[in-house]
């Protein structure tokens, strides 16, 4: 099946390059899998059974060729072999034990996946513990978030552009109302005087109380340039907070700065017509992004696929004083998800032009407001506000149980270090309309998932 992945990256290289380039990756994992003692079989295997695990999560990983492409580039087969047995969140002797391998020798091998962002892992009172990573956010972005000159960092970003392309993969990211990302608006283009802005909605707020704060490339942005296909924008605009921070800096994945350099660095993003998206959570958010239109994974899917509520849009929608506005455009250059357009005002405006909202795409981030020279665009809170998460457990649970994977959720879970998140899907459950709470068990339905719940609702609290 890997060797096979090669011809599947599309354009910029040749078919010669391309079919050396097959014959090496072959080489390479098949040696790899002679050195480890899977049967050359089984490689293959291997990496199905990763894309099924994957697959698994909140987020999704369907099955396709650009999706085994990806993971035969990134993993080795033995690391396939690790990696779809991971649960979320796992202690290094409970996996060795798990797996039957030396403790010290796994030690090592999930130390080379961290440095290249396949897994995550930390300490915790003496015991090292292992994060599993989806696709997004996960394995990807992690790729990006620093140079690596020594991996063949283009043809990375072709086969994850391959991926990108495939809409069944984008529709799995972005099912459900609730999503990984939300948009931040900015503090500046509010009106004042009885605005209510609460701490989690301002990027400010988030970056300056982080108790850890870090900094990587954008991993869109950096993606885009080795496609040749990036933009101006500035690329050290990554920043995650807490634990995560943590994490990523024991991995070199994202390098620590104080909370001051973070203030900068967001100034300068806003400066530069950057929109905040972050973590769609109201407390302990772990990262925010600095996002153009043209480069961002989220905002080219939602465009492409007509996903508008792929990313949660903030409190406030963007408006235009047609007293105002002189039509010239430019907040339609700015807007990053192609939420304004400029149409004929029909002699009712100051010129033959003038920009109108879709408030359906708006995701109230406020950049329309930043770039305006007439002082025409403002923002009005929405009538309906979205629902964010308390924190990543409740998001993870309620992803899960909105796109039928709650499940997996159990399954992959039990006895693992996840099990509050178990507990708050249950919980979540229990204080559903019976209607609903029979829709999202439905699909659980079996003589297994009763005893699964049972021994859960014991264990879960840890």
């Amino acid at each position: 099946m890997c060797a096979d992945m090669g011809a599947l990256v599309p354009g910029g290289t040749s078919d010669a390059a391309r079919l050396a380039s097959k014959e090496t990756l072959l080489e390479e994992r098949l040696l790899v899998a002679h050195s480890t003692l899977i049967p050359e079989p089984a490689v293959d295997t291997e990496y199905r059974l990763l894309q099924e695990r994957l697959d698994r999560n909140v987020t999704g990983a369907p099955d396709s060729e650009a999706m085994l492409r990806v993971l035969c580039l990134l993993f080795s087969p033995e690391e396939a072999h690790i990696a779809r047995q991971l649960p979320q969140l796992v202690s290094l002797p409970a996996l060795a034990e798990k797996l039957g391998a030396d403790s010290d020798e796994l030690g090592e091998r999930i130390t080379s996946m961290a440095r290249r962002g396949l897994v995550l892992d930390f300490e915790r009172g003496g015991t090292r513990y292992v994060v599993a990573t989806p696709v997004v956010i996960g394995f990807f972005e992690f790729t990006f978030m620093r140079p690596r000159p020594e991996a063949p960092m283009e043809e990375y970003a072709e086969a994850f552009e391959a991926l990108f392309d495939e809409e069944d993969f984008v529709r799995s990211v972005f099912a459900g109302t609730t999503q990984i990302g939300r948009s931040l608006v900015r503090e500046e283009v509010l009106p004042d005087g009885g605005t209510e802005i609460l701490d989690w909605e301002k990027a400010t707020e988030v970056v300056r109380t982080a108790e850890t704060v870090a900094v990587s490339l954008c991993p869109c942005r950096t993606d885009a340039n080795l496609r040749g296909e990036g933009c101006d924008a500035p690329v050290r605009t990554c920043m995650t907070f807490g634990s995560s921070a943590q994490m990523m800096v024991r991995a070199g994945i994202a390098e620590p700065i104080t909370n001051d350099e973070g203030m900068e660095i967001l100034r300068e993003a806003k400066a530069a017509g950057l929109a905040q998206t972050g973590d769609n959570v109201r407390s302990e958010i772990s990262y925010l992004c600095n996002c153009c239109g043209c480069c961002c994974g989220m905002m080219r899917s939602v465009k492409r696929f007509n996903i508008y509520d792929g990313i949660v849009p903030s409190n406030w929608l963007a408006t235009i004083d047609y007293e105002k506005c002189r039509g010239c455009a430019i907040c339609v250059k700015a807007c990053p998800v192609g939420a304004i357009e400029v149409v004929p005002t029909e002699g009712k405006g100051l010129r033959r032009n003038w920009a109108v909202i879709d408030s359906d795409r708006c995701l109230g981030c406020g950049v329309c407001g930043d770039v305006c020279r007439w002082d025409a665009h403002g923002m009005e809170q929405r009538e309906t506000r979205p629902y964010i998460p308390t924190d990543t457990m409740e998001r993870i649970a309620l992803m899960a149980i909105e796109r039928g994977k709650l499940g997996d959720l159990l399954y992959d879970n039990v006895g693992s270090g996840l099990g509050r998140t178990v507990s708050h899907a249950l919980s979540v459950i229990e204080q559903m309309a019976p209607w609903k709470a029979a829709m999202a068990v439905e699909p659980l339905r079996s003589r297994f998932l009763d005893k699964l719940v049972t021994q859960l609702r014991v264990k879960a609290p840890m």
